[in-house]
């Protein structure tokens, strides 16, 4: 059976507004994109690490609760597990710290051989860790070779790397290997200095990948590709939290890669419908998150959407 491999770092998230404790929950980029999915009930994998501990055992009794396959995190005797700290600003945005405990020698596991159905996403802290490129890499070259989709949105974390320089190698790499390439603006402007839509899928495709979704805070969505340019607006909302709300946007478009049967097709090769049906999804998963305090979609939220695929004609 195809399957969905989520792979980033695991953190443990607690939130702050005013100095005064919101809430708290397993965290990290590919692990909420996971959820929301578990939540729909795509079958999906994470791939990552954290500590053999108390904290890392809750997040592990979490993950199988929300239908998340645990098998390939790797558990590190004698750590502790990641911890990242989230303050909201005034615009609900969040500025993090984080907290690690990691060996110097780590180690990624991604299990059985890939398909051409299967779909990988990867990104955040964990693709850019220097430690971890020869595991990556490995991986990808793995999926890659079996002609998996595989979607990366680099999420530069400021405070976790502000030097954007020591990374930008490990960007552009993981660029390469991505059929599908979702940033934000802020990612693109720490990248290459992109101020635009148009400037940053002239980065995406000197780096390699002919496909970007690029997103804004609330002022709408780009699509690039071959054969497209399109523009999607966003709905004006009443945020609680942004936290999670760009990696729910990328469950959404995997939720519609893998429900319509898209996943190993090339990005030329999907249609205008599909590819407006992938990014409205997209949009709808962010919105239900950035209308709560959790970092994924709601049950409620999954369970009203739609079971039954639509079938389209490739351009």
């Amino acid at each position: 059976m195809s399957c969905v491999f989520a792979i980033s770092e695991i953190f443990y998230d607690i939130l702050f507004r005013e100095d005064k404790f919101i809430s708290a929950c397993p965290g990290g980029a590919m692990l909420n994109s996971a959820v929301s999915l578990g939540r729909t009930g795509i079958p999906v994998a994470l791939v990552s690490e954290h500590g053999n501990d108390s904290l890392g055992d809750m997040i592990c009794s979490f993950l199988e609760k929300e239908n998340v396959s645990v098998e390939h995190v790797l558990r590190y005797e004698n750590r502790k597990s990641p911890i990242a700290l989230a303050f909201l600003d005034s615009g609900n945005n969040a500025h993090y710290s984080f907290y690690e405990d990691f060996p110097h020698a780590r180690v990624l596991n991604a299990g059985r051989s890939f398909t051409k159905k299967d779909i990988v996403m990867f990104g955040s802290i964990l693709a850019s860790s220097a430690f971890l490129k020869e595991e990556l890499t490995r991986i990808l070259d793995r999926a890659d070779r079996a002609g998996a989709t595989i979607l990366y949105d680099p999420n530069i974390r400021k405070a976790y790397t502000p030097d954007i320089e020591s990374i930008r190698s490990l960007v552009d790499n993981n660029i390469r290997y991505a059929d599908i390439v979702r940033a934000s603006d802020e990612d693109m402007l720490s990248i290459g200095e992109c101020r635009n839509a148009d400037e940053a899928y002239e980065y995406v495709l000197a780096a390699g990948c002919e496909c970007l979704i690029y997103t804004t805070a609330g002022r709408g969505v780009y699509l690039r590709t071959p054969c497209l340019s399109e523009f999607y607006k966003t709905p004006d909302i009443r945020t609680i939290s942004t936290v999670g709300a760009g990696d729910s946007f990328n469950a959404g478009i995997v939720y519609t890669l893998y429900q319509e049967g898209l996943a190993g097709e090339k990005p030329e090769n999907i249609s205008s419908a599909a590819w407006d049906l992938m990014v409205g999804t997209g949009i709808g998963f962010a919105t239900e998150v950035c209308m709560s305090a959790e970092n994924y979609i709601s049950k409620k939220y999954a369970l009203s959407l739609e079971a039954k695929s639509t079938s389209y004609k490739y351009l």
